[in-house]
């Protein structure tokens, strides 16, 4: 006679455990979500989380890897850029000689825990107000005159800075072409507009001179922020032209200005009230490129038209500047882009690496406001 089968559901319920990983995985889900319903509520996340935890905290963590004469951020992301290929390895071996649930529990556990603490780092500043809601800029649908005059005033201002920036280097008055000295006087202008914006405020570490800059060229990047070390890296073997502009850049990402399109206009704005002419032109250069790849889009003839107004000094620097980078075009490049895409889109930024050029919106409204 066949005795029929028991169950002991007790033992099984008392072998039964949880994943930890599952834990770490519904924590990171919840983070995402939890970033989207502060979108909501960007008010009470501006002022609690941008200008008080988050701020202070940043702050701190800044002045203590501020004080590393080396950038610790760009160590670690090597490291872990080095670390892909041996994972995906140890990821195919133990799928076959056994332990490969374990191992992919204990990378879900990291990778997740990575995830949430970006986001309490830094990743909620991207639902935080916006830099037009800061400064009261009314952002709207621009057409194809207003770019044309948006254009033709900020190559008027770049022609007269030129002029006044070779001038100053001439004289060696507050301009030097050392990465240094553009790190040790990128403050000063934050320090001009912190008084009226004060998500714009506060003390930092210095930017850092990413070491790896010149293999970095191939991938046409110019410049990166670490949160998790609150480090502004800067590929400081780009040319000196936009410099100035593109540390201005990365220490608005560590103010906490997330958007591309936001920290473009920051660098523009706290470099036109900079003290120091190489920074007023650089800043007013990088917006000049940007509205003028916009109206090329829109009418190309219309954009040759100001073209032709460019200063001697600024078709100069204008056109080394695109040989410059002429010769760091190819694939590595695109991979790059792409990559920076999928990270932009992760964030919410649905326009990926399009959000840059929105930039030119923030512009627009900026000039209406003060003209």
């Amino acid at each position: 006679m066949i005795k029929p089968l028991k169950c002991n559901y007790k033992k099984y319920k008392r072998n039964f455990k949880i994943p930890i990983s599952l834990y770490f995985i519904f924590f990171a889900i919840l983070t995402f979500f939890l970033g989207t319903i502060l979108e909501a509520r960007s008010d009470l996340l501006e002022k609690y989380y941008s200008l008080g935890i988050n701020k202070w905290t940043i702050q701190g963590i800044s002045s203590l890897t501020g004080l590393l004469p080396f950038s610790l951020g760009e160590i670690i992301y090597v490291s872990h850029l080095i670390a892909l290929p041996i994972i995906a390895f140890l990821l195919i071996w133990k799928l076959f000689k056994g332990d490969f649930f374990n191992f992919l529990g204990k990378l879900l556990i990291y990778v997740s825990s990575v995830y949430i603490l970006f986001m309490f780092l830094w990743g909620f500043n991207y639902s935080r107000i916006s830099i037009a809601e800061m400064m009261n800029l009314e952002v709207s649908m621009y057409s194809k005159t207003d770019l044309y005059y948006l254009s033709l005033d900020l190559t008027e201002k770049a022609n007269e800075l030129s002029n006044l920036a070779k001038k100053s280097e001439a004289k060696n008055v507050n301009v030097s072409r050392e990465y240094l000295d553009i790190f040790s006087r990128a403050n000063d202008g934050f320090e001009v507009v912190g008084t009226d914006i004060k998500a714009l405020s506060g003390g930092y570490g210095k930017p850092k001179s990413i070491a790896l800059s010149r293999p970095m060229l191939y991938t046409n990047i110019t410049g990166m922020y670490f949160p998790f070390t609150a480090e502004a890296n800067v590929n400081t073997q780009i040319p000196m032209l936009l410099l100035p502009a593109t540390t201005l850049h990365e220490m608005a990402h560590q103010r906490g200005i997330a958007p591309e399109d936001e920290a473009n206009f920051t660098a523009y704005f706290v470099g036109i009230h900079h003290p120091d002419y190489d920074f007023q032109y650089s800043s007013t250069v990088l917006a000049l490129i940007h509205t003028m790849n916009a109206l090329s889009k829109e009418d190309y003839e219309m954009a040759k038209q100001v073209q032709v107004l460019y200063s001697e000094n600024l078709r100069k620097d204008l056109e080394d500047y695109s040989r410059f980078w002429e010769k760091y075009e190819g694939t590595t490049s695109e991979v790059a882009e792409k990559v920076n895409d999928t990270y932009l889109k992760s964030n919410r930024q649905v326009d990926g690496v399009k959000s840059y050029g929105r930039m030119v919106d923030l512009l627009l409204a900026y000039h209406k406001q003060v003209n």
